[in-house]
Order: structure tokens, then sequence, then C-alpha cells
């Protein structure tokens, strides 16, 4: 059983808990989930199974697109509604004002992950740190959102959401948090979904509940399929046992008419060999699915 399986998170567990319900509902062990979803958060988790753990890298670095509710007028220590929250007292901003804002985070930045987060940091989580009252310095990250903009917003409670689109490694309570300061009223996250992570969407996620039901088959996805944004390159039964065998392959009768980047590798019979790169004057077997 080799895939991967478009699972939808429900709100109150944690990434931990599905990868272990995965591996109760298929009795797989090699089971590893595709980024962290916070456990107030819900939604879109990749879950891979088998040798298509291989691919959690890959279905990683796609594009996230997330929908988040905020509260201005608030503010908190795990920068959401789920810490210690306190009343700011100051004006809540005019619609005008919370859309141009939220302009100012289009396209490339660095930002400052939150203490309250699960990264690590010389082999400790954030989130631990945090709890025990500590606060160390963490490195700016450069994150990239092509795309956000304002779905509702209540002048009179605060209360809104927005459609954010960007890169792995982006905290979205962080940008809410920037968004609040930036208004001069505070701000806190109250709510959030993942509606995609690189091509898996929420419409096409299954829950926990129904894929012990329905069986895992129905919705197992295959790792030719989930590799369908690469383009395809079969490689000819002359260089297949090379290539096979992790040979960095330079015989210009290959490498001279493709172009460098990653390719979905198969044999001539159409069997996924795993993904390919070719760089400067090699083709060569990046990573082995077989």
């Amino acid at each position: 059983m080799n895939g991967v399986l478009n699972i939808y998170k429900e709100r109150g567990m944690t990434s931990f808990q599905v990868v272990a319900s995965v591996k109760r509902i298929t009795g797989i062990k090699k089971v590893g989930h595709t980024g962290t979803l916070d456990p107030e958060a819900e939604g879109v988790l990749p879950v891979c199974v088998g040798r298509a753990t291989k691919l959690v890298d890959y279905i990683m670095d796609g594009e996230k697109i997330y929908r988040a509710s905020f509260q201005f007028g608030k503010i908190s220590d795990t920068l959401d509604a789920f810490g210690e929250v306190q009343e700011t007292g100051e004006p809540l901003p005019k619609l005008a004002n919370v859309t141009e804002a939220l302009q100012s985070f289009m396209g490339t930045t660095k930002q400052i992950p939150p203490m309250f987060s699960a990264l690590k940091v010389q082999g400790k989580r954030l989130y631990e740190l945090a709890r025990d009252g500590k606060e160390i310095p963490r490195e700016a990250r450069v994150i990239h959102v092509s795309e956000i903009h304002l779905i509702d917003y209540d002048e009179s409670s605060g209360e809104g959401s927005f459609l954010l689109c960007c890169s792995k490694g982006t905290y979205v309570r962080s940008i809410i948090d920037d968004l609040g300061r930036m208004l001069g009223s505070g701000a806190i996250m109250t709510g959030l979904v993942r509606e995609a992570t690189g091509g898996f969407q929420k419409d096409a996620s299954v829950t926990l509940s129904r894929l012990e039901q329905e069986g895992v088959e129905k919705y197992l996805i295959g790792m030719e399929e989930v590799l369908k944004s690469f383009p395809a390159l079969i490689v000819p039964d002359v260089f297949l046992n090379l290539i096979v065998n992790g040979v960095k392959v330079k015989d210009q009768r290959l490498v001279s008419s493709i172009k460098a980047g990653l390719y979905k590798g198969l044999d001539g019979q159409g069997k996924l060999l795993g993904i390919l790169e070719r760089t400067e004057d090699i083709l060569y077997l990046k990573l082995n699915l077989m």
C-alpha cells in the first residue's frame, strides 16, 4: 500500500494523532504527514503511506491556501484566541484601512516564527520553551504571499476573514498579529482552515471517520497521480539499468535532448521509477520510488 491520503484534519486533533489513526486504519507503520496543522486549525493534511513517505518534502513545497478568521481589538501570547487573550481598548479599524493594509503582505518578505509554534530550535519545540515562560531569538525566514484578499469584515465588531495563498513555513497567526499592530488595534486569529496544499484540495479530502467506514482503497492516491504536475520522462531501455542503479548518466544521446529540471521517471512499460533530475550535463534518479 503506497500512496497519499488527502485527509481533512478536524479541529481538536493534532497532526500526530491523524498519523497514528492512519497507521491503525491501514495497518501500515510507515506513515507521515506533509506539514503540521495546529490542533485548533482544520483542513487539508495529506498523509503519505508506505514508499510515498519519500514524497513528503515535495508535497510540502507546494503553495498553501488558507481561510483565516480574525478579531481586532485583542492580543494574545499565542497570537490566537486559544491563549491568554487581553482586550487592547483601541479603536477598531475601518474596512478601507483593513483592505489596504492586507496588500502590504503581498510578495516576498521575511517573517519571524512565533514562540508558540512547532519549530525546533536546538532540539526543542518552540512551544515547549514558551510554556516554560522562555523566549529565545528566532531567525527570520523568507516567505512568499501570492494572493491575500478580504472575504468579509464587520466594522462594528472588528471580526472578519481573509483568503491567503502562501509558501510553506508561513505563519498565518503572525500575519494577523502584524496586521493588528499595523492598524494600531491589535488582532488575534480566531480560526484557520487550510483549503489546499500543493495539488490537494479540501473538496477532495476525506475525514478519518469516512476513511475507516468506506475503506482506504477508495481514497488512496497513487504515487504517479501525486506526481502528475511533473513532466513524464521515459528512460530508454539501454540506459534503464544505469539509472535504476543510481548512476549519473552523462551520455549525450540521452542528456542532450532533455531540459534541466525535475521529471517523473518511467520505464518503457510505464512503471514509475521515481523523480529524475537533469542538471548540468547529467541525468540521474534523484528519488527512487521503486
